[in-house]
């Protein structure tokens, strides 16, 4: 078979392979369900309404399977539809095994052509994760309806060849709410107002930011179809894009291309964006451009996430309308300003070949460009069946050889170190991401050093060596420039991702052959809780992040808990400084089940005195009527870690009287303006709309006055430095990018552990910078010294990078000028203070490496040093 050729599918396929007729009979179209057509002016279709339709589409028809997955975030359901020939269907789980063994390469080639010839192609599509990229959802039963009954040999070389798996909606949750805004405001000033709220109820638009981490139910529905249960060779994830030049973005993605990356998956991924481009083409669907806008170096997102898996994947992208409400676009508003593959003006290039010339655009134009790129999608899927499963047995295969000749041979992760649970969530996380550990059963050597037994290894030599080496080891972004010599080319998204530098855990690279005694795990467990020692106090390590579940809920119950201020001896074992101490009548049992839930290994003994005491918190968290995914981020962190707090919104901080009710209030990552300013007024419904005003920000001053903690996370804490007077400044736009160039990275900072923000940490950490502030002092008088050589009085640097090169991974120009600077400071003000990271303590729920500093800055605020 000649690769570039497109013959119709339906004569590459024996007619005695083609599903039999369905009877339709009692079918209503999408139109006659929805009494409407999909994509109509103004028209909104709901999750439960599009659910109900699928499910009647499997009820009714022999070519559709409809499961519940399970419940989304908000409790609705999360369908998984399963499309293909009544044959196929009854040998799913046959192909599924046929999928999982050429996509682990555990055969031999013989077998794997044996297995590619008779298994079927498994592609999957998702639709709609970002809510308001609604068209890909409301196309979805269309395409499922066509699917169930359409008779063409198209659609029947489909239904014979590949196992198309669905997902209609990647966030019913959000579909639900976007529907409702939009219906509610249908027809009134505030038609195309954005919601005040975020479209998934933690993390909002950085759903897609979530697919290495995997900390939200609907992340890990559709990676355990992509790596655990369905292993499909093709992928297309579904959404939208701005309008200000192509209808539609589809894949190849744009340079950089990760080295690690198999060739041979860029190949299939022109072959295929290729092919449905050139449907698109033939049925007047122009517009169409690629190798543009997205690039490869991004592991956050499930559609790159699942290249390092070997996986085809396709990115559509489509133009989107102001969601129902069509929009008239002149030809002069197209194409005015360049961007990554792009030329400036809306013109013909290799890569856009037919511009679109402007006019009206519909959500029913986002409709039929989606439903005919899921036609080509699965066209191609069924032309080149062979080549795609075989070519997933070759990458795997790849990767496998790969680890056993050439270096890194494997990454070892010990169970015991700081803080052990946290390095079996590490291990755990890449296990749901498809890495293969296994444990140690005997002590092993590796370069000089020797490891004990329990200690885990993820062998490279694995099919997805490519996601474990660059989820383990450092990125270092190309460096691209605009032209040569000039300012660097702008990136996209975090270009610094690994994770035990993220999550505070010891790894190591080996790069040399080694021999060890291994099994193979399912999941790495922490070590057992226990409770030793004769004490009427006991003591928790400040290390272990699961310690601070236990503090909460000790606090709750009314125990009285402490810190210790400096090293103690108790029971013949020396304590550092930062040790929680717990004590009260009767909390024996408590702390018992606590060591028990939470693997936290527990001592008793008599406590020292000084020790800081922690209050019951009374925390607030800023909460914005301009739906800050920050936010959501920090709330789910809360909640995980389980700290009480209230939300806090514009009109409460307006009013004033804020530590009559709060001891410490969080602003996260939110810029100054917004918080100030807030949606403008005739923008969206009144009460939605400004920001905490100037009475707000008299109000958070009076707050720290009085004895309050502000708590500020990266943009936020300009707030204090354009408003507060607080003695620094912020001077990462005070260079040209040829000098300073840090979109993101992750960059080393020492720590002063005498701080009680530091406790817990060790002397160096790894903290993300990703649109961050560099902080810098500035001279007030009271030192000879010049801006930014001195501390201010009242400020205490907790954190600042090293006077070396802070670098470890991502993208950074000019490490020489963050050198020495602080990079976390608590400022005293009046009898409060304020505590400022200039950077993201808890991005994404990744950076558990940091979550300590922030979850001290919370206890620290309102606790008191005393004698015992």
């Amino acid at each position: 078979m000649i690769v570039g050729v497109l013959l119709p599918v339906a004569l590459l396929l024996p007619v005695e392979a083609r599903s039999q007729a369905v009877d339709i009979t009692n079918l209503p179209t999408p139109t006659e369900f929805f009494g409407h057509q999909p994509g109509a002016d103004s028209r909104i279709m709901r999750w439960d309404r599009i659910a109900e339709y699928f499910r009647l589409l499997g009820e009714e028809t022999d070519r559709i399977e409809v499961e519940e997955l399970g419940k989304t975030t908000r409790g609705n359901p999360f369908l998984l539809v399963t499309i293909s020939s009544p044959a196929n269907l009854a040998r799913k789980e046959e192909y599924k095994e046929i999928a999982r063994r050429l996509a682990h390469g555990s055969v031999s080639e013989e077998e794997a052509r044996r297995l590619a010839e008779e298994g079927k192609t498994i592609a999957l599509i998702t639709a709609s994760m970002h809510a308001t990229e609604l068209g890909p959802t409301q196309m979805s039963p269309e395409l499922g309806y066509i699917l169930a009954t359409e008779e063409s040999p198209e659609i029947q070389a489909i239904l014979d060849d590949v196992i198309f798996l669905f997902v209609p909606s990647w966030n019913p949750d959000g579909n639900i709410m976007i529907a409702d805004w939009y219906r509610e405001n249908l027809g009134t000033p505030y038609e195309n107002a954005p919601m005040p709220w975020l479209y998934h109820h933690y993390v909002g638009h950085d759903n897609n930011r979530d697919s290495f981490m995997q900390t939200q139910i609907e992340t890990r529905y559709v990676t355990d179809i992509l790596y655990h249960e369905w292993f499909p060779q093709l992928f297309m994830d579904m959404h939208q894009m701005g309008n200000s030049d192509a209808r539609l973005f589809l894949s190849p993605l744009y340079d950089p291309r990760h080295h690690s990356l198999d060739p041979l998956l860029t190949r299939e991924i022109e072959l295929t964006g290729a092919y449905m481009r050139t449907l698109l083409e033939e049925k007047g669907k122009i517009g169409v451009i690629h190798y543009a806008a997205w690039n490869h170096w991004r592991m956050s997102a499930i559609h790159t996430n699942s290249l390092w898996h070997n996986v085809n994947t396709i990115l559509f992208e489509a133009a989107s309308a102001s969601l129902a409400t069509p929009i008239f676009q002149d030809a002069s508003e197209l194409g005015v300003r360049p961007g990554l593959g792009k030329t400036l003006g809306n013109v013909q290039t290799i890569n856009y070949p037919s511009p679109w010339p402007g006019g009206w655009w519909r959500l029913r134009d986002i409709v039929e460009y989606a439903r005919w790129s899921a036609i080509g999608f699965l066209e191609a899927a069924a032309l080149h069946k062979d080549r795609y499963l075989m070519n997933m047995y070759r990458m795997a295969r790849n990767s496998i050889e790969k680890g056993q000749d050439e270096p890194p041979y494997a990454y070892l992760v010990p169970a015991a170190q700081k803080d052990p649970n946290t390095a079996a969530k590490m291990v755990n996380t890449l296990i749901a991401g498809g890495i293969e550990f296994q444990k140690a059963t005997a002590p092993f050597q590796v370069q000089d050093r020797e490891f004990p037994a329990g200690t885990y290894v993820a062998l490279a030599s694995q099919p997805y060596r490519p996601y474990l080496i660059d989820m383990m080891g450092p990125q270092l972004y190309p460096d691209r420039r605009e032209y040569p010599g000039g300012p660097p080319e702008a990136t996209f998204d975090i270009t610094g991702w690994t994770l035990p530098y993220q999550m505070g855990v010891e790894a190591l690279r080996v790069d040399f052959p080694f021999e060890a005694q291994l099994s193979p795990i399912q999941r790495a467990e922490a070590p057992a809780g226990t409770v030793s020692g004769d004490g009427d106090s006991y003591f928790l390590d400040h290390d272990v992040l699961d310690s601070y579940r236990a503090v909460n809920r000790l606090l709750d119950q009314g125990a009285d808990v402490g810190w210790a201020t400096t090293s103690f001896t108790s029971g013949g074992t020396t304590y550092p400084a930062g040790t929680v101490v717990a004590s009260g009548e009767g909390i024996g049992g408590t702390v018992r089940s606590l060591a028990e839930e939470f693997s936290l290994q527990v001592r008793s003994g008599s406590a020292p005195d000084g020790l800081m005491e922690l209050a019951p918190l009374r925390l607030g968290l800023y909460k914005p009527w301009t739906a800050n995914m920050d936010e959501g981020w920090t709330r789910w962190i809360f909640e995980t870690w389980e700290f009480p707090f209230t939300t806090l919104q514009d009109a409460e901080i307006r009013n004033g009287r804020l530590e009559d009710r709060y001891d410490v209030i969080v602003l996260p990552n939110i810029s100054p303006e917004s918080i100030v300013r807030g949606h403008p007024e005739g923008t969206v419904p009144s009460q939605y709309a400004g920001g905490i005003g100037d009475e707000g920000l008299a109000a958070l001053q009076q707050f720290v006055q009085n004895g309050g903690t502000l708590v500020t996370f990266n943009s936020s804490s300009l707030l204090p430095i354009e408003h507060f007077n607080v003695p620094l400044t912020d001077v990462s736009d005070r260079y040209p990018s040829t000098e300073l160039f840090l979109p993101s990275a992750i960059l080393k900072v020492d720590v002063d552990e005498g701080s009680p923000i530091g406790y817990g940490m060790e002397a160096t950490a790894n903290v993300l910078s990703f649109g961050s502030p560099v902080f810098e002092f500035l001279d007030t008088g009271d030192s000879e010294s010049g801006a930014g050589d001195a501390v201010p009085p009242g400020v205490r640097v907790v954190a600042s990078y090293p006077e070396t090169n802070p670098f470890m991974s991502g993208r950074l120009i000019g490490e020489r000028i963050l050198r020495g600077k602080p990079a976390l400071v608590e400022v005293d003000r009046g009898e409060g203070k304020i505590i400022m990271f200039g950077f993201r303590p808890q991005n994404r729920a990744q950076t558990h490496g940091t979550f300590m500093l922030l979850f001290n800055s919370l206890y620290y605020g309102p606790a008191v040093t005393g004698a015992n």
